[in-house]
């Protein structure tokens, strides 16, 4: 189970906050939502002009038989109900085109922080979460800002000028009506608790509904060679048997809501044509009160009972939006400072002094007082066992964490100092999971330098060893690759991959395992790839296979976070320690 499923519902002072910062993707949008406030205004007095003039009318009409107020009727409603129509369409494409800008804003804002997030944030959460929250809750908020507005401000006007009617025409009568609002007001609260809770939970188990779909997706070819279907759908039914559960919770408090409130206002309505039957037989009601105070109760118990079902509406909003605001009060754990040292240009000296970093969700250090200087221009490899600390080096340099002890230094530059993006401006980087863009080869190549010249990519294409395999592409570099870049091999994926990197002419070079996913014929081809492009660039590399990395000018060898041997490929091996015993293990 992830980490919220045991989150209660948000109290009462998160509620607030959660409504104040709704209310912020509202605010620039206050003339639009003023000019649908005057329209729910002008609808509901028109409703009530109608409400006050049916008790006259069905006693001019149908009891006293006046030919003209029927005239009048039959002229005077149907421009009534055409300006009651204009107004309605008004009413709904304003609150429409607000709800829609609103969740646009908040799509946009929620896909920018996301990349603005440190790496560690992927890490703490699921990608099919955060989908989840994307889609599935985002629609739930956009009925929620869309539609609550919408209805609830025009019903509850509605309401609020049928029982001023009320009041006007018998306030003895209408205190007797009013007396059941409290009733249901407490029946909304409770209610409305316990669906939010409700609602809250099922959002969390539709996020691991989703991660179950995904992870099968994508690991289908295990599931099927390992026999895994059984097991794979006996999970998903435990997460969907799960969300069943939670949602009947949920729909249990909303089934209640309607029929609880229908016996309350009907016991109310008995009691009120009964009295009322009784004050026309003493004289001190006319028939066409009687009327007026029927209609207009009756058309106020039909938005009050709206009131109740969109309350479950609203209650499903807003747990949706606490899960949508837990992402958007995310902070990055890599701070940039406002005032930055900008880089023009580089010469690519790195130093780690006495650098130490641990996981935030880890307890064991992963760095430990590391400290190592690499020259401009020079081949520097990382090597050692699993897990010793290889890749956390590169991630620290294009500052995708910072160090926890010491510092690190580009250039005599403290890192903390200059600004993340001219920083990995200068940095190329291929890692050994390659990720490739369902784009065009152009585009993917052009990710790191948008607007390079086709000249530019065919260059660094060559350069990588690419163009050949690209040229003979049914739409050469325009060619779409698919999802992840499915209709290329490995050794083609890497190749992009250097390609990629390069046509930055970055001055340092970041190679995470670059060739260890290939088979040896492609390993030989990337290999000889990279070599091409190493001159005048100082290079990081992070090797396991220690035959790639026998030309570096330095070899630091890393043991749980510590530098153990440092040297060339010949002194390591002379020295005959942990380097000797994996070269021999290997070899």
């Amino acid at each position: 189970m992830t980490e919220h499923h045991h989150r209660q519902a948000p109290d009462k002072a998160r509620m607030k906050v959660l409504a104040k910062a709704l209310i912020k993707y509202l605010r620039p949008y206050k003339a639009r939502l003023l000019q649908a406030a005057v329209s729910m205004i002008v609808l509901a007095a028109i409703k009530n002009a109608v409400i006050y003039i049916s008790g006259p009318v069905i006693q001019g009409v149908f009891v006293n038989k006046d030919m003209h107020m029927l005239r009048l009727i039959v002229i005077g409603l149907p421009l009534l109900f055409t300006l009651r129509m204009l107004v309605e369409y008004a009413n709904g494409y304003l609150m429409s085109w607000v709800g829609q800008r609103a969740v646009q804003d908040i799509r946009g804002d929620l896909f920018e922080h996301i990349h603005r997030l440190s790496l560690e944030f992927y890490w703490r959460k699921r990608s099919s979460d955060v989908m989840s929250r994307v889609i599935n809750d985002l629609n739930n908020v956009q009925s929620t800002v869309q539609f609550i507005p919408l209805y609830g401000i025009r019903d509850v006007l509605t309401v609020v000028a049928c029982v001023a009617l009320l009041f006007y025409i018998n306030w003895k009568l209408a205190l007797i009506a009013v007396l059941v609002l409290p009733a249901i007001a407490a029946l909304l609260g409770v209610l409305g608790k316990k669906m939010r809770k409700a609602s809250a939970e099922s959002n969390v188990i539709v996020g691991e509904i989703s991660h179950r779909f995904q992870e099968s997706l994508q690991g289908i070819t295990v599931v099927k060679a390992f026999n895994y279907e059984d097991q794979a759908i006996a999970r998903f039914k435990l997460s969907n048997d799960a969300y069943f559960s939670k949602m009947m919770r949920y729909l249990r408090a909303t089934a209640m809501s309607g029929p609880v409130m229908e016996f309350i206002s009907g016991m109310v309505l008995i009691a009120i044509i009964y009295l009322s039957g009784r004050a026309i037989f003493d004289g001190t009601m006319t028939t066409a009160h009687f009327f007026s105070f029927i209609a207009a109760y009756v058309t106020a118990y039909v938005p009050l009972k709206n009131i109740g079902n969109m309350n479950s509406k609203l209650q499903q909003g807003m747990a949706a939006w606490e899960r949508i605001y837990q992402i958007l009060e995310e902070r990055p754990a890599v701070v940039v400072k406002t005032e930055t040292k900008n880089i023009d240009q580089l010469a690519g000296r790195i130093e780690f002094k006495g650098v130490g970093y641990k996981y935030p969700s880890r307890d064991t250090q992963v760095l430990k007082d590391l400290s190592f200087t690499i020259n401009p221009g020079e081949v520097a490899a990382f090597v050692g066992p699993s897990g010793s600390g290889k890749t956390t080096i590169v991630h620290m340099l294009l500052r995708f964490f910072d160090p926890v002890s010491g510092r690190i230094e580009v250039d005599g530059h403290d890192m903390l100092d200059l600004d993340t993006t001219d920083l990995r401006a200068h940095m190329g980087l291929v890692t050994q999971d390659t990720i490739l863009f369902d784009d065009s080869v152009y585009k993917n190549i052009t990710i790191g330098r948008p607007g390079a010249s086709m000249d530019e990519v065919i260059e660094a294409a060559k350069a990588a060893d690419a163009h050949a395999f690209i040229e003979a592409m049914p739409q050469g570099y325009e060619t779409v690759l698919g999802e992840r870049g499915v209709k290329l091999s490995g050794g083609q994926r890497q190749r992009l991959a250097i390609a990629r990197a390069i046509i930055k002419k970055p001055k340092i070079l970041l190679l995470d395992e670059a060739t260890s996913n290939l088979d040896t014929a492609s390993e030989q081809a990337v290999q000889g790839a990279i070599e091409r492009i190493l001159g005048g660039r100082t290079v990081v590399m992070v090797a396991h296979r220690l035959s790639t990395v026998k030309n570096a000018d330095k070899i630091f060898v890393l043991k749980k976070g510590e530098l153990a041997e440092t040297g060339t490929h010949e002194e390591l091996l002379r020295l005959g320690g942990i380097y000797k015993g994996l070269y021999e293990a290997q070899t």
